[in-house]
């Protein structure tokens, strides 16, 4: 399904992006147990990309079950965008999405993510090298023969191919009729307080076919409340310059996004740190704590199948969600901190399930 079809039916509930969080065995485990109607990647470097840097394929792998799909990009060199752009859609992703909400000082400090809120020159000339890498890959697929990237990257995008079940003699874009690759930005309300008239016009003005807009300014991080008065604000006129938008901050169940998509008139919303540990929140489902525990046998699987070069510290926060509210969750803490095996967290099942 193409991504603007998406919004032609009931209000849009997407998995948003996370930083070392929604990374192929997340998001593998999360639609394999309740498939949101959209999804991004973890937010990955446009100047790592156009300058080669293999280790960042990692993020951009994907199984064709996540699909619709967008690749999310940051950075602030609009030449480096241009190229990102282009290996998304080589790489089949049904959208490009530019971060400029990320509030992590390792990334505002450079002047990227949220930073470009007040840097809207810069964000522009980024907007308009992307729009134009995904328009010059559409016209002309081939173009990506011609961004001269070094052989070590072309071998790593052919087993991203592989993995996503696209042809690798023939890509997606060049096997199948040209379909529209989504454009798109998430942001904020502002640096240090909301600037939503003057942001969003900016952001609108180049006509994105939607905006994810979180309900915090830089300064708060993930701080206070979301504001979705500041999101409703933003939502009219989002909507007089037909572009669709996301709100985010706060939502907590399938319920809650609903109600705030209503009451706020967005078009949409994404779902973060409450879909960790609890994937049925895409599907309004009480789990288990049996099914609880299978889901995490299942997220171990994918991220030792999907990374098998990888040491399995990262899946101890996972686990660590996954028990939350748990009767024996104190002792059961204790012991998921040590797993470095899925053998390990064979041994749990007692503890957690009885």
């Amino acid at each position: 399904m193409e991504i603007v079809d998406l919004f032609s039916g009931n209000y849009v509930v997407a998995l948003s992006p996370m930083d070392g969080i929604t990374d192929a065995a997340f998001r593998k485990t999360q639609v394999e147990i309740a498939k949101p109607d959209l999804v991004f990647t973890e937010f990955v470097s446009a100047e790592g990309l156009a300058h080669n840097a293999v280790r960042l394929f990692d993020q951009l792998l994907y199984s064709p079950e996540e699909r619709p799909i967008i690749g999310q990009i940051f950075g602030k060199d609009p030449d480096s965008f241009y190229l990102a752009s282009i290996i998304l859609c080589h790489l089949g992703f049904d959208g490009v999405d530019i971060n400029m909400g990320c509030p992590a000082k390792k990334v505002t400090q450079h002047g990227a993510g949220a930073a470009l809120i007040d840097r809207p020159e810069v964000a522009a000339k980024i907007i308009l090298a992307t729009k134009k890498g995904i328009a010059d890959y559409q016209n002309n697929p081939k173009i990506f023969y011609k961004l001269n990237l070094k052989q070590k990257v072309l071998d790593i995008i052919e087993r991203n191919l592989k993995y996503s079940n696209i042809c690798v003699e023939t890509p997606y874009m060049a096997s199948l009729p040209i379909h529209p690759i989504s454009f798109s930005i998430k942001t904020r309300l502002g640096v240090s307080e909301p600037v939503v008239d003057r942001w969003i016009s900016h952001l609108c003005s180049f006509s994105p076919d939607f905006i994810t807009l979180h309900g915090r300014t830089l300064k708060q991080g993930y701080s206070g409340l979301a504001n979705w008065d500041e999101i409703a604000k933003a939502a009219i006129i989002c909507h007089n310059s037909n572009v669709k938008i996301l709100g985010n901050g706060d939502l907590t169940s399938l319920n809650m996004t609903r109600e705030y998509c209503a009451k706020y008139d967005t078009d949409g919303a994404t779902i973060g740190r409450a879909a960790m540990g609890n994937p049925w929140i895409f599907n309004n489902k009480t789990a288990s704590f049996q099914e609880k525990y299978q889901a995490m046998l299942k997220h171990a699987r994918h991220f030792t199948d999907i990374f098998p070069h990888r040491r399995f510290d990262p899946l101890r926060h996972h686990f660590l969600l996954y028990v939350s509210g748990h009767p024996n969750a104190s002792a059961l803490r204790q012991e998921i901190v040590k797993l470095t095996s899925i053998d390990q967290l064979c041994t749990l099942e007692a503890a957690i399930t009885d």
